[in-house]
């Protein structure tokens, strides 16, 4: 699951599969409290740096994305704001042994245990030398954070096949989960309760009426 090569964050609702025009009008947020508006280029997971023309401006600039708290995007034709956060996150491969990554982030719920999205795309690789060929595919990553703890990635959507996406799955649940709600572990583990599609909101419902009012 690490994403070591660029990824295209997807903004559905800004970019709409649309990828020819590359720079939109961006509010940039900083770690430090500064905020710069103008035009900016979509944000790239494995991407060090952003070009970023400020308002009034005449020259580009490359702005390092480790400064940014977040970007906020805005879709001239809806008038809607998309707000990506860079955020540390954490996650479990073939162990229960975290590791941990940055990804551009956007939040979809807000609670005790709050929700974002990542929407990315890959696009492949075809090598004619080498007889190397990797199909496009989307990827959607679901993250739960809990209060102002690190987002945790629960679940993931791809569009191509992963074999042990079960077990990846069960992983990141039970170590989310397991000193929150027990029960919830056991029952997912056990097909009682499981996500379907992107509802990985089941989740959280369980949790909020089996759990919640337990650690009160």
């Amino acid at each position: 699951m690490k994403i070591n090569f660029k990824i295209i964050t997807i903004l559905f609702l800004l970019f709409a599969y649309n990828l020819e025009a590359q720079i939109f009008i961006a509010k940039l947020h900083f770690l430090d409290g500064t905020v710069r508006s103008g035009k900016a280029d979509a944000a790239l997971n494995g991407e060090s740096k952003l070009l970023f023309k400020e308002n009034g401006s005449k020259k580009k600039e490359k702005i390092k994305v480790q400064l940014l708290d977040k970007i906020e995007y805005l879709d001239t034709k809806t008038n809607e704001t998309i707000t990506l956060e860079l955020k540390e996150f954490i996650y479990y491969v073939f162990s229960d042994k975290p590791k941990t990554e940055y990804i551009w982030m956007r939040k979809i719920s807000d609670g005790v245990i709050s929700t974002y999205v990542s929407d990315s795309f890959d696009g492949g690789i075809r090598n004619n030398i080498y007889y190397i060929t990797v199909t496009p595919s989307m990827l959607t990553n679901y993250f739960f954070q809990y209060k102002n703890e690190k987002p945790v990635m629960v679940y993931f959507i791809n569009s191509t096949w992963t074999p042990n996406k079960k077990s990846l799955v069960k992983r990141h649940v039970k170590n989310f989960f397991k000193d929150k709600c027990p029960q919830l572990v056991s029952d997912f583990e056990s097909g009682k309760l499981q996500i379907t599609d992107h509802k990985v909101d089941v989740l959280i419902k369980y949790y909020e009426e089996n759990c919640l009012q337990q650690l009160k």
